[in-house]
């Protein structure tokens, strides 16, 4: 859970994954990483953002569906892609600066982005969410930048979480725990117990492309993931398929059930549910050798971690070095954890060793990352059809107009913007 409190020092005027009345006062620009509530904070707010707000053309899609009053403010920025802006902070006092902003692939969940800022005096490094692959790119391209100040996503900045396993095994062990069990009997059923709307997106995929079953999930899941034509294949309102991923289950008459269907439907009332949830907070000190799950009756348990772990963290600080002079935490929970996580923190900057591997017993393989490619964005109602990694803001021009048009009267003022 993010506590980053939406703005950073030494870049007055712009404000990152934190939108309330005290950021919206701060800032003319803002930033978000992803699409997740806890970095969404005041875009629920009726009054549109006093300025830009740059994001991925895929939280573009999650963005504009969910808070279509920004609409108009939205601006999309494609992995990779780089662009200057003239800042005017509102605080008396502070001069006008350019600022050059990249946008860099998290690979928390579809959409997510970390921004590197620099000015004329200072190079940080916004990390949101993230968790990158091994044999990524993106790490020498980091690196390449030399980031002095880093935020953080310490959210398992903990040597309790030094080890996880990759998504790919942990996607691996979640398709074999649905096969077997659906195999077993025609009436069995699976149902995910996930935890958020939106960041499994690519295990639906893997789901679907291994088992060809498609996933049930709620209305308000659905709506904004019909942009992509692949998810529209695997996801359905049809209650009566074997996988959800929707309203989760429910004890009924000492059993589990499917919470979104009646009770009494014969179907419903034959089957058996087994709950699958994908986590990671439960897993202390879990090693490489460790089994990554745990069966309690029908609920399986499945280490999946979107955030990297203690040792990833290490590996990716000590790339880093010996730029970086300052790393900030943009997940502490009270005092004793800011404690934990410092020292944490020093032990890792401190040690001029390399930094153990998260996965060292695992090869390097370039091709075992999140194939995020597979989620290709489309303007529903047209027929031009990008990748993500392509879709910049002069590609999408049609589609927020297209977009634009279809917002109600009262929404469709063209703000004039400015930095």
């Amino acid at each position: 859970m993010s506590t980053f409190p939406g703005v950073i020092p030494e870049l007055p005027g712009i404000a990152i994954d934190r939108f309330e009345p005290e950021q919206r006062q701060q800032a003319s620009a803002f930033f978000l990483s992803h699409c997740h509530t806890d970095h969404m904070r005041g875009l629920e707010l009726d009054d549109v953002l006093p300025g830009p707000l740059f994001l991925s053309p895929v939280s573009g899609v999650f963005i504009r569906h969910r808070f279509p009053q920004h609409a108009p403010r939205v601006r999309t920025m494609a992995i990779g892609e780089q662009v200057t802006l003239t800042i005017h902070p509102a605080e008396p006092g502070e001069e006008e600066y350019e600022l050059t902003v990249r946008s860099i692939a998290a690979e928390h969940c579809p959409g997510s982005v970390m921004f590197f800022f620099e000015t004329t005096t200072e190079r940080i490094l916004y990390t949101g969410d993230f968790r990158l692959s091994q044999g990524h790119g993106n790490t020498s391209v980091i690196r390449s930048l030399r980031p002095q100040i880093v935020y953080l996503d310490s959210t398992f900045l903990n040597q309790d979480y030094k080890h996880f396993p990759t998504r790919i095994e942990s996607t691996e062990k979640i398709v074999a725990l649905c096969s077997e069990w659906l195999a077993e009997d025609k009436r069995n059923r699976v149902s995910l117990w996930l935890p958020a709307h939106c960041g499994s997106e690519d295990l639906f995929l893997s789901i679907y492309e291994r088992m060809q079953e498609k996933i049930h999930v709620s209305e308000k899941q659905r709506a904004p993931l019909l942009h992509f034509p692949a998810l529209s294949e695997v996801l359905t309102d049809d209650t009566t398929v074997r996988i959800h991923a929707c309203q989760g289950t429910a004890t009924r008459g000492g059993r589990s059930s499917l919470a979104c269907q009646s009770y009494g439907n014969e179907t419903e009332a034959a089957s058996v549910v087994r709950t699958i949830r994908p986590s990671a907070l439960r897993w202390r000190g879990l090693t490489a050798n460790d089994e990554y799950w745990q069966a309690g009756g029908r609920l399986f348990h499945v280490c999946y971690s979107n955030h990297a772990s203690c040792s990833e963290l290490a590996e990716f600080l000590q790339l880093l070095k010996p730029h970086v002079r300052d790393v900030r935490l943009n997940v502490v929970t009270d005092d004793n954890d800011l404690l934990r996580k410092t020292q944490c923190l020093s032990s890792i900057l401190d040690d001029s060793a390399p930094a153990e591997k998260g996965n060292s017993s695992n090869p390097v393989d370039p091709n075992a990352c999140l194939n995020l490619d597979r989620l290709i964005y489309k303007a529903r109602h047209t027929v031009s059809c990008l990748t993500v990694d392509h879709l910049g803001a002069s590609d999408q021009s049609s589609e927020e107009d297209e977009m634009y048009h279809r917002l109600p009267k009262r929404l469709r003022q063209e703000p004039n913007i400015k930095l």
